[in-house]
């Protein structure tokens, strides 16, 4: 069995606005993450980093040797927005190729992932991914393989955006995810009123493991992840039914041999837009006959690749106080995608869901019981 014994996560709910610049995106202020650049975003972003990478969990690690491999994945996301105004949406969701889109991944990615992992004295196995938003959670599948098929015995997973810059927020502004604070929407998700997201910026960092003598107490027991894509012609778009979602999720179960019944609380990937409303909600009530699910981004905003984790991390905070938050901003009363705050489920699994640009899908599974 896999389980997770450390995690730490960094995500604020403060955004201030930043008057002086420009529509579509009015970028933010994140006091202490971003210290306060014009921008809105910290510069190197492995600032963030730094707080979620505690001197607590190093020494866990490095003291505490475990008698097979260990592994370190860096879940960066984009791998780079660039450094110019390369940046750009066409809006247009029926374009089959989308020649205007020119987004360049250049940055030292792996350069970064090498010295995290010489921090914890990793030589097994390093590596990074660039799936974009579904970056932590299709790194699970990764992090299974290497469990599972090369005798590991420990995996480190960071997560964050190596590059999240102002083309970032222009990008996201033209493709009318993320909202200006002062559009008069408020960000939610499943709503027929509110919809959309802020960007943030965040990080997670967890320690996962086989049982061995040392092991800290568990926080959950990993059950199994799946990564899928759907058939689109459209890298930037989402199906309305759900295929890649779909895809993702069935793969888990299967991994997990969970039945569809066992699962009662959903960690929806939750961006709000009208497309990922449409394709999530179809996916996950065509799987699953019983469910509650929340989502995260609405009141941290999308921490982008670090989102899979670190909000599988805040939904792990949340069972354990006994609660599944709702949804803020919400306009009509839901007793699915939960407009007030639901007692959370005695026992059970809990499903995690993320999606990045590039049609990928990623769905992981989790358990307190054991």
């Amino acid at each position: 069995m896999i389980y997770m014994t450390q995690c730490a996560t960094l995500s604020t709910e403060n955004l201030i606005d930043v008057e002086d610049i420009t529509y579509p995106q009015k970028a933010y202020v994140v006091p202490e993450t971003y210290a306060r650049a014009k921008t809105g975003l910290a510069y190197p972003p492995h600032k963030a980093f730094d707080r979620v990478i505690k001197k607590e969990i190093v020494d866990y690690v490095v003291n505490n040797p475990v008698k097979g491999k260990t592994g370190f994945i860096f879940a960066a996301g984009s791998q780079g927005w660039g450094s110019n105004s390369g940046g750009k949406y066409d809006g247009n969701p029926d374009a089959k190729l989308h020649h205007t889109c020119k987004i360049p991944f250049i940055t030292l990615t792996n350069i970064y992932a090498g010295r995290i992992a010489g921090i914890f004295r990793v030589s097994d196995h390093v590596s990074t991914d660039g799936s974009a938003c579904a970056s932590s959670l299709k790194s699970m599948m990764d992090m299974q393989h290497l469990f599972n098929l090369y005798g590991f015995d420990r995996v480190i997973m960071l997560a964050g955006e190596d590059s999240t810059n102002i083309q970032t927020l222009e990008f996201f502004g033209e493709a009318n995810g993320h909202i200006p604070l002062d559009s008069g929407r408020l960000p939610s998700a499943f709503d027929s009123e509110n919809y959309g997201f802020h960007c943030g910026q965040g990080a997670a960092l967890a320690v996962f493991e086989r049982e061995h003598s040392g092991m800290a107490e568990p926080l959950c027991q990993f059950l199994g992840a799946y990564a899928a894509s759907e058939v689109s012609t459209n890298p930037l778009g989402q199906r309305e039914d759900g295929q890649g979602y779909k895809k993702a999720i069935s793969g888990a179960l299967e991994i997990a041999k969970i039945d569809p019944k066992a699962v009662k609380v959903v960690k929806t990937h939750g961006t709000g837009t009208k497309m990922n409303n449409a394709s999530e909600r179809s996916a996950l009530c065509s799987i699953f006959p019983e469910f509650i699910a929340t989502s995260y981004k609405p009141r941290i905003g999308h921490t982008l690749s670090a989102s899979g984790l670190m909000e599988t991390g805040l939904l792990l905070n949340d069972l354990k106080s006994g609660i599944v938050p709702k949804i803020v901003n919400r306009t009509e009363r839901d007793d699915v995608f939960l407009s007030y705050d639901a007692p959370a489920p005695s026992k059970g699994p809990f499903l995690s869901l993320a999606a990045g640009m590039g049609n990928t899908y990623a769905a992981a599974l989790f358990s307190t019981d054991f």
